[in-house]
Protein backbone atom coordinates (compact mmCIF):
# COMPACT_ATOMS: atom_id res chain seq x y z
CA UNK A 1 0.00 0.00 0.00
CA UNK A 2 1.32 3.43 -0.98
CA UNK A 3 2.23 5.74 1.87
CA UNK A 4 -0.51 7.98 3.22
CA UNK A 5 -0.52 10.61 5.94
CA UNK A 6 -2.82 13.08 7.64
CA UNK A 7 -1.66 15.91 9.85
CA UNK A 8 -3.55 18.44 11.92
CA UNK A 9 -2.61 21.14 14.39
CA UNK A 10 -4.78 21.30 17.48
CA UNK A 11 -3.48 24.70 18.62
CA UNK A 12 -5.83 24.85 21.58
CA UNK A 13 -4.24 21.71 23.01
CA UNK A 14 -0.78 22.52 21.65
CA UNK A 15 -0.72 19.22 19.81
CA UNK A 16 0.27 18.25 16.29
CA UNK A 17 -1.56 15.03 15.37
CA UNK A 18 -0.02 12.82 12.72
CA UNK A 19 -1.26 9.57 11.19
CA UNK A 20 1.01 7.66 8.82
CA UNK A 21 0.45 4.33 7.11
CA UNK A 22 1.67 2.30 4.17
CA UNK A 23 5.03 2.39 2.42
CA UNK A 24 6.57 5.83 2.00
CA UNK A 25 8.89 6.67 -0.85
CA UNK A 26 11.20 9.69 -0.77
CA UNK A 27 8.74 11.95 -2.60
CA UNK A 28 5.89 11.28 -0.18
CA UNK A 29 8.19 11.57 2.84
CA UNK A 30 9.53 14.93 1.62
CA UNK A 31 5.95 16.21 1.30
CA UNK A 32 5.22 14.90 4.80
CA UNK A 33 8.38 16.56 6.18
CA UNK A 34 7.53 19.91 4.54
CA UNK A 35 4.05 19.90 6.08
CA UNK A 36 5.40 18.82 9.47
CA UNK A 37 7.95 21.66 9.46
CA UNK A 38 5.21 24.19 8.66
CA UNK A 39 3.07 22.99 11.57
CA UNK A 40 6.12 22.98 13.85
CA UNK A 41 7.00 26.54 12.82
CA UNK A 42 3.50 27.67 13.79
CA UNK A 43 4.60 27.34 17.45
CA UNK A 44 7.59 29.69 17.06
CA UNK A 45 9.73 27.47 19.30
CA UNK A 46 7.17 27.31 22.09
CA UNK A 47 6.61 23.95 23.80
CA UNK A 48 4.10 21.68 22.13
CA UNK A 49 3.26 17.99 21.82
CA UNK A 50 3.06 15.49 18.99
CA UNK A 51 0.88 12.42 18.63
CA UNK A 52 2.40 10.17 15.95
CA UNK A 53 0.03 7.34 15.06
CA UNK A 54 2.15 5.10 12.88
CA UNK A 55 -0.04 2.01 12.88
CA UNK A 56 0.21 0.45 9.45
CA UNK A 57 3.45 2.26 8.56
CA UNK A 58 6.08 -0.08 7.12
CA UNK A 59 9.80 0.23 7.88
CA UNK A 60 11.54 2.86 5.76
CA UNK A 61 14.36 2.51 3.29
CA UNK A 62 17.49 4.39 4.47
CA UNK A 63 16.92 7.41 2.19
CA UNK A 64 13.32 7.75 3.36
CA UNK A 65 14.30 7.23 6.98
CA UNK A 66 16.90 9.98 6.66
CA UNK A 67 14.22 12.46 5.57
CA UNK A 68 12.02 11.44 8.51
CA UNK A 69 14.94 11.70 10.93
CA UNK A 70 15.82 15.21 9.74
CA UNK A 71 12.21 16.32 10.23
CA UNK A 72 12.19 14.86 13.75
CA UNK A 73 15.40 16.73 14.57
CA UNK A 74 14.01 19.95 13.12
CA UNK A 75 10.87 19.72 15.26
CA UNK A 76 12.69 18.79 18.45
CA UNK A 77 15.00 21.78 18.07
CA UNK A 78 11.89 23.98 17.76
CA UNK A 79 9.73 23.15 20.76
CA UNK A 80 8.56 19.53 20.72
CA UNK A 81 8.38 18.70 24.40
CA UNK A 82 6.99 15.19 23.97
CA UNK A 83 6.11 12.88 21.11
CA UNK A 84 3.72 10.03 21.80
CA UNK A 85 4.17 7.14 19.35
CA UNK A 86 1.71 4.39 18.46
CA UNK A 87 3.05 1.64 16.22
CA UNK A 88 2.07 -1.91 15.34
CA UNK A 89 5.30 -2.91 13.60
CA UNK A 90 8.31 -3.70 15.78
CA UNK A 91 10.95 -2.97 13.12
CA UNK A 92 9.34 0.34 12.20
CA UNK A 93 9.02 1.29 15.89
CA UNK A 94 12.71 0.52 16.50
CA UNK A 95 13.70 2.46 13.39
CA UNK A 96 11.84 5.59 14.50
CA UNK A 97 13.20 5.21 18.05
CA UNK A 98 16.74 5.21 16.63
CA UNK A 99 16.00 8.37 14.63
CA UNK A 100 14.56 10.05 17.72
CA UNK A 101 17.69 9.21 19.73
CA UNK A 102 19.79 10.88 17.05
CA UNK A 103 17.51 13.93 17.12
CA UNK A 104 17.69 14.38 20.89
CA UNK A 105 20.42 12.74 22.89
CA UNK A 106 19.01 10.18 25.30
CA UNK A 107 15.59 10.68 23.70
CA UNK A 108 13.74 11.88 26.75
CA UNK A 109 10.85 13.13 24.60
CA UNK A 110 9.40 9.93 23.08
CA UNK A 111 6.79 7.83 24.81
CA UNK A 112 5.64 4.62 23.13
CA UNK A 113 2.06 3.58 23.80
CA UNK A 114 -0.10 0.72 22.60
CA UNK A 115 -3.43 2.46 21.93
CA UNK A 116 -4.97 5.77 21.03
CA UNK A 117 -6.69 5.84 24.43
CA UNK A 118 -3.36 5.49 26.22
CA UNK A 119 -1.88 8.19 23.97
CA UNK A 120 -4.62 10.64 24.90
CA UNK A 121 -4.04 9.98 28.62
CA UNK A 122 -0.32 10.66 28.23
CA UNK A 123 -1.04 13.87 26.29
CA UNK A 124 -3.39 15.11 29.04
CA UNK A 125 -0.67 14.46 31.61
CA UNK A 126 2.00 16.21 29.53
CA UNK A 127 -0.25 19.22 28.88
CA UNK A 128 -0.60 19.68 32.63
CA UNK A 129 3.18 19.62 33.02
CA UNK A 130 3.58 22.15 30.20
CA UNK A 131 0.90 24.39 31.58
CA UNK A 132 -0.45 24.29 28.05
CA UNK A 133 -3.82 25.66 29.04
CA UNK A 134 -2.19 29.00 28.22
CA UNK A 135 -2.71 30.20 24.65
CA UNK A 136 0.17 30.06 22.23
CA UNK A 137 1.72 33.49 21.77
CA UNK A 138 2.40 34.12 18.09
Amino acid sequence: MKGHYEMTNDARQRTIRIAMSGKFDAKIMRAWADEYRKLTDWYNGQPHLVLADMRGLTPNLPEVGHILGEAIGYARARGVACCVHISDDTVQRLQVARMARHASSGDDRTIDVSSLEEAEKVLIEKRRLLGSDRPVVR
